[in-house]
């Protein structure tokens, strides 16, 4: 008589984990575990603790107290290099590469020894072909990360976790910045690392991804877990809830009525590196989206108008002053705003203040000794913080201390009541969780309302169709298409983005030549197109 077959022991077991910075409880008593073969998503909003929880598995944090085993074995705690030796990796949401090293240089980084031995030639060719491994042919391995897009430092840092088939794989939010395509990419190293046996821990924010990839999941909330779920037992609106501790509001707000013809920012042949002679033109109080794949020209958009890159054009008026050049010191008094891609590297001193952080536009006017005065700004201060529930102990709080989603509501929040005439927006709600979405999206209708014209660049197309007026398209540095009324749907936004469309890219574009961030080599616009298609069932309508 043969024994009954037993179910596998589960490879991850986190028992009792307990977190504390002074009097803060950043995770209390959380217990889980994840079994071979298996996806486990991590949910919960902003500051439930989950990226704590992702540097104690590991290594980058030391438990306050609990334990943890890894294939039954314990996992040493505060050690990122005993962790991988346990077979244990992690892409971190904020990016754990040098960005002065080349591609070569941080992918030997984990397990080699830079300074001792290092060859640089051998180092770029095994990069090279890790990377071909990996279907990511398009990275240059001696470029510096510093210089490659946030989308593809952050392919790096999936690769550089992948490299060695780990046991457990952690992907902390590593989707955020990536487009469709990218995450198809990403979706299918996962796939192919639990069909070999291993595990993952998908934390993310994205609904659609979870119900696509997770097996089960874990919610926190104020460091606690909230509850558990399995795939196709769940419905977002019931996740939300658990998340939240309250019933979801799941909602886009419409754009407001114009009560003015009156015009923010107009730029007639705009060049730039990455431009090819852009026309836009901007209505006060309006919400223009900027769609298309990251790499066709939205961030040298936004960087040339705000005069963080270099730029030439026609004409150029702001409001009714007119720009012949201009730099960000100049942009900020000439009224514009700027949300930048890369909250940590572009928008904030992390080892500044909170209020200092928010002020930092304004240094020269409001600074003693090198320092702003925040008592004068108190007010303004504390009803920024309110607005957007940015979870601190206050104004003195360093902004390096908060988590990556109100860190992103303080780039935001320091332009508010700021008389701007135009906010420049870099899909500013990357990363952060529904409730911080919806708060966002308040905020920019209420600036609209206000007669600010916002400019709006997200990767995310349901924001684009229900929060704008108008949409344009950027391909190949081009405006393809100008979607608005009945023409401003998901599927024309994803048809223009891959060059797909009677436009003028598109017909400037040879067969096959669409270029797409991220994709397999080999794949066509219309294989892009339908993976932009199917990400549009994220998030439907919660952001």
């Amino acid at each position: 008589m043969t024994d009954p077959i037993r179910p596998a022991e589960p490879l991850l077991v986190a028992t009792d984990l307990v977190k504390s910075y002074g009097p803060v409880k950043a995770v209390q008593g959380v217990t889980f575990h994840c079994n071979p073969g298996e996806v486990l998503a991590l949910v919960g909003e902003n500051g439930a603790g989950k990226s704590t929880v992702a540097k104690m598995l590991a290594g980058a944090v030391t438990p306050t107290s609990g334990s943890i085993t890894v294939a039954g074995e314990p996992l040493a705690s505060g050690s990122v290099k005993q962790s991988r030796l346990s077979g244990v990796r992690c892409a971190f949401q904020e990016l754990a590469l040098v960005p002065d090293w080349t591609v070569a240089e941080n992918l030997s980084l984990p397990d080699g020894a830079p300074l001792r031995g290092f060859s640089q030639k051998k180092s770029v060719v095994k990069a090279k072909a890790l990377l071909e491994s990996f279907h990511l042919p398009h990275i240059d391995p001696r470029a510096a990360v510093g210089t490659l897009s946030l989308a593809d430092r952050q392919l790096v840092e999936i690769v550089r976790a992948l490299a060695g088939a780990p046991k457990l794989l952690i992907l902390d939010e590593a989707s955020s910045a990536l487009t469709p395509p990218g995450v198809s990419w990403l979706f299918a190293r996962i796939r192919d690392l639990t069909a070999a046996g291993g595990s993952v821990i998908y934390v993310s924010h994205r609904l659609g991804e979870i119900a696509e990839i997770a097996d089960r999941g874990t919610v926190l909330r104020d460091g606690l877990v909230a509850g558990e779920f399995v795939r196709g037992g769940w419905t977002d609106d019931e996740l939300i809830s658990m998340m939240a501790g309250r019933e979801a509001e799941r909602f886009f707000p419409s754009p407001p009525a114009r009560t003015t013809d009156a015009v923010a920012l107009s730029v007639t042949n705009l060049r730039a590196e990455g431009l090819a002679g852009i026309d836009l033109t901007l209505g006060a109080g309006e919400i223009l989206g900027i769609g298309g794949l990251q790499g066709h020209g939205q961030a040298e958009l936004l960087r040339a108008l705000f005069g963080a890159a270099p730029a030439v054009a026609d004409s150029w008026t702001v409001g009714s002053r007119r720009v012949s050049r201009t730099n960000p010191v100049r942009s900020v008094r000439n009224g514009l705003g700027y949300v930048p891609e890369d909250r940590k590297t572009e928008g904030l001193a992390l080892e500044m203040s909170v209020g200092e952080n928010l002020l930092a536009p304004w240094y020269r006017a409001y600074q003693l000794g090198g320092r702003p005065r925040l008592s004068r700004e108190r007010g303004w201060i504390d009803g920024v913080l309110g607005a957007l529930s940015v979870r601190t102990r206050g104004p003195n709080e360093l902004a390096g201390s908060l988590s990556g989603g109100n860190q992103q509501k303080l780039v935001f929040g320091r332009w508010m009541n700021r008389s701007r005439s135009v906010i420049l927006l870099h899909d500013p709600t990357r990363g952060i969780d529904v409730r911080a979405k919806q708060e966002l999206y308040g905020a920019i209708v209420d600036l609209a309302k206000q007669g600010v014209g916002i400019l709006w660049f997200s990767t995310e197309v349901e924001e684009l169709v229900h929060v704008c007026h108008r949409v344009v398209v950027l391909y190949q540095g081009q405006v393809a298409d100008e979607l608005i009324d009945h023409r401003l749907t998901a599927d024309n936004i994803v048809g223009a983005a891959v060059g797909a469309t009677g436009s003028m890219a598109a017909q400037n574009a040879s067969p096959g030549s669409a270029s797409v961030q991220n994709a397999s080599p080999g794949s066509t616009s219309a294989q892009n197109a339908s993976v932009q298609k199917a990400s549009l069932k994220t998030e439907r309508a919660a952001g």
